[in-house]
């Protein structure tokens, strides 16, 4: 007795899961109900009726069994196509069980076995290519209140910075690149297409030639904020390097950027005596002001105040609209690059710590007077001078050390914006697992670390910013909580 019952495959997005199970509940009852009518034209005998009562749901048991596999199926593909993208060389390398800390696992995926990059010369650069690369279709991204703006110097490895926009994409953010002139003219080729795509994408049309003293580099900076201040809906910009690596989500930055409210997060440490003494460095004589009318003429004939730090940081959009319309640090920037080394590191810090100056979100020169230096969040970089046994990667340049996968712990923990450096000719898997890490904190709501409120709300620079107009008060330069350079590296 052959059942007449089929079924469908059911477009698992045309109902909601909770109606395909209910669907799937009736279709058994009717099979159990269907067998019992009798057939009033041919008696059975009991055992008759019993023998292809079983038969009849024996052969049903199996089309539910089928109908179940293929429900599994649906949704097993519906949950795919939510899933991260990977590259074909790190397919196997499997991102959660370096997070738990199975090192075991996490030997078989470094040193010898390290992933690296593999280039495709042949990358599809039309504008649905690059599309479906940096937003796939069905990514549905909530509003923010707060765009961010992105001022990235670039001059190697496309596909990584391409992978950059990925994992900060949303069209409230703003990417501003300048290319180093000496860069290949087909990643100038590549950059150019991404911008002609991508409408929040910024490509300076005039390019400096930069290097590892830091020449250009401010100016570079500084040309980026020139055009993204045209830019509505960012609140903060953060200024970034080739190789520098965001490692927190859009609705993360989003956060964090509120908790700073309105300080600017700039490195200082002291200036450490590169400023050459030959020029002038009062804003007189820097024609720092576009309008002098109104500043005060102790401000304007006395010298600056000067620090240092990394050329990375976080400004808010009142400090760029005041060095883009109310200042003009041409002539700075001018004096600062006729030096040898290190000429990038003293120029938004010495604006942060000159506060007569006026600039917005700024900090103040007493942590200095203290001897102490002050933290900053927007960049991670493990220097050591030890040697490369004190790196996570066992390998270092520079006196930094250069990130792996063995850094993926440390990079999903610490409450940085960005760590600094991950190379893709190095160690690729490292920049593929933040990539998917972000990805899961940005579309499937994955929350492995919770944001450490208290570290960003209860920094040096942020209580001086919320509080320094109160008269009662007092500058405390060493912050209540472990500062993440303090902390256990690597995890």
């Amino acid at each position: 007795m052959r059942s007449k019952v089929r079924y469908q495959l059911l477009d698992p997005s045309a109902a909601p899961k909770s109606c395909r199970f209910l669907w799937l509940f009736l279709f058994i009852v009717a099979c159990c109900i269907d067998p019992l009518k009798p057939d009033e034209r041919n008696p059975m005998t009991y055992e008759q009726v019993m023998k292809d009562l079983r038969n009849e749901i024996d052969q049903r048991n199996v089309m539910i069994n089928e109908l179940k596999k293929d429900f599994e199926k649906m949704e097993l593909k519906n949950e795919l196509k939510n899933l991260y993208r990977r590259r074909p060389e790190t397919e196997h390398v499997d991102c959660g069980r370096v997070l738990t800390g199975d090192k075991s696992y996490l030997d078989s995926v470094s040193g010898k076995n390290r992933v690296k990059i593999v280039e495709n010369d042949n990358l599809n650069m039309s504008c649905a290519a690059i599309m479906n690369r940096i937003l796939p279709a069905g990514s549905v991204l909530k509003p923010l209140k707060h765009g961010v703006a992105f001022a990235r110097i670039v001059y190697a490895d496309y596909e990584m910075i391409e992978k950059q926009v990925q994992m900060s994409y949303h069209s409230q953010n703003t990417f501003c690149f300048a290319i180093d002139r000496k860069a290949p003219a087909k990643f100038h080729e590549r950059l150019r297409a991404m911008a002609a795509c991508l409408p929040n994408v910024l490509l300076l049309p005039d390019e400096e030639s930069v290097d590892s003293a830091g020449h250009n580099i401010n100016l570079a900076h500084y040309n980026c904020m020139r055009a993204l201040i045209n830019k509505p809906g960012w609140n903060y910009v953060i200024l970034l390097q080739n190789h520098d690596v965001i490692v927190k989500s859009v609705y993360e930055m989003e956060q964090i950027y509120e908790w700073l409210g309105g300080a600017n997060d700039i490195e200082i440490t002291p200036e450490g005596g590169r400023l050459d003494k030959k020029f002038k460095w009062d804003p007189k004589s820097l024609k720092m002001f576009r309008n002098e009318t109104g500043i005060n003429p102790t401000v304007l004939h006395s010298k600056m105040k000067f620090a240092k730090g990394a050329a990375q940081g976080s400004l808010s959009r009142g400090a760029v609209d005041w060095m883009v319309r109310t200042a003009d640090l041409t002539t700075y920037i001018e004096q600062w690059n006729k030096g040898g080394f290190g000429v990038d590191e003293q120029f938004i810090q010495s604006f942060q710590v000159s506060a007569d100056l006026g600039m917005p979100g700024h900090f103040t020169d007493g942590c200095l007077k203290q001897g102490k230096n002050t933290d900053f969040v927007s960049r991670m970089s493990q220097w050591k001078y030890g040697g490369a046994d004190q790196c996570g990667s066992k390998t270092i340049r520079h006196a930094i050390c250069l990130l792996g996968i063995e850094d993926f712990r440390t990079v999903a923990a610490y409450p940085n914006l960005m760590f600094n450096k991950m190379i893709p000719s190095f160690d690729y898997s490292i920049v593929e697992c933040t990539a998917e890490l972000l990805y899961n904190r940005t579309f499937l709501g994955q929350e492995d670390h919770k944001l450490e409120e208290d570290y960003y709300t209860n920094m040096v620079n942020v209580l001086y910013h919320k509080n320094h107009l109160d008269p009662n008060f007092k500058l405390e330069c060493k912050p209540t909580y472990k500062r993440w350079a303090e902390r256990q590296y690597p995890l």
